[in-house]
């Protein structure tokens, strides 16, 4: 996943917002098809149910994730969106009934202090104001993480009754479907120029094909919960791609704000792995 905002980030210097989706899409669902497997939805009304959930969850972070990485730097994006963690792990208490971790708590204030650092003064001013800039990139990218653990708890619920391969593939077509209809509607059609048809093709095997494969197969051995704690490594893989590839990189403050995110999701997940000692130890 570390890719993706990087590679995202190039694309959007030659592409507007919904139709490096329609690009990202089409490339995503053309290498998801699933050959030799059988391309249905469960029949169970409920996984249907949450199967759209999915749907509407991960478009909605989608887009609103790449329109706030027009005004941020690709590593500083990937940092604030883990704000998705512990909105995930509140999920998955109320929804799965999965148990909810006492550093949990921690966890919120470190990130909570680690967007405060990262964002320029007067941000309330800003979003009353709608004023385009930095602070506006911060509000939509984490924003764009409540749809993002909406959609993933449509994926832990599925997960173990689709082919991941299959899911990848329908979830990528119904979308693509979506996006292209809107980018019509908002924008008629605009042509891609190479260099954004080939970053929105990396930023696509990066996240809606690889990723998320292999996402939705680890939800079918693990909990979302501790799923979620081992993608906040991405920030760290985003900006190595960006140092590899020359781009503008965080601000000190924005380093400081950051660490203190990454730590947050660290500390979580050593302290739930002491109450896993602790637990086994008292049996």
């Amino acid at each position: 996943m570390g890719g993706v905002s990087v590679f995202s980030k190039l694309a959007l210097e030659s592409l507007t917002p919904i139709w490096f989706l329609v690009w990202l899409y089409l490339i995503s669902t053309i290498l998801c098809f699933p050959f030799g497997k059988k391309i249905v939805l469960p029949k169970d009304a409920r996984y249907k149910r949450f199967f759209v959930l999915h749907i509407f969850g991960m478009m909605f972070g989608w887009y609103l994730s790449v329109v706030g990485l027009q005004y941020l730097d690709a590593p500083s994006a990937a940092f604030l969106s883990r704000v998705e963690f512990p909105i995930i792990m509140a999920i998955s208490f109320f929804f799965l009934k999965e148990k909810l971790s006492k550093g949990i708590f921690v966890s919120i204030i470190l990130s909570s202090v680690g967007v405060a650092l990262m964002a320029e003064q007067g941000m309330l001013n800003d979003l009353l104001s709608f004023q385009k800039g930095k602070n506006w990139g911060i509000f939509l990218v984490m924003l764009a993480s409540l749809g993002f653990a909406l959609g993933e708890l449509g994926t832990k619920i599925i997960a173990g009754k689709m082919n991941s391969r299959v899911f990848a593939f329908l979830r990528n077509l119904i979308m693509l479907a979506i996006v292209t209809c809107a980018a019509l509607l908002m924008e008629g059609f605009r042509a891609p120029t190479a260099m954004g048809l080939l970053y929105a093709g990396l930023a696509g095997i990066s996240g809606p094909v690889l990723a998320r494969i292999l996402y939705m197969e680890a939800l079918k051995r693990i909990k979302l919960g501790e799923a979620s704690v081992y993608t906040q490594m991405e920030p760290v893989a985003a900006l190595l791609f960006a140092l590899f590839l020359g781009m503008e990189l965080p601000e000190k403050n924005e380093y400081l704000g950051g660490g203190l995110i990454l730590l947050s999701c660290l500390f979580l997940l050593w302290f739930q792995g002491r109450q896993k000692r602790l637990t086994s130890l008292s049996r």
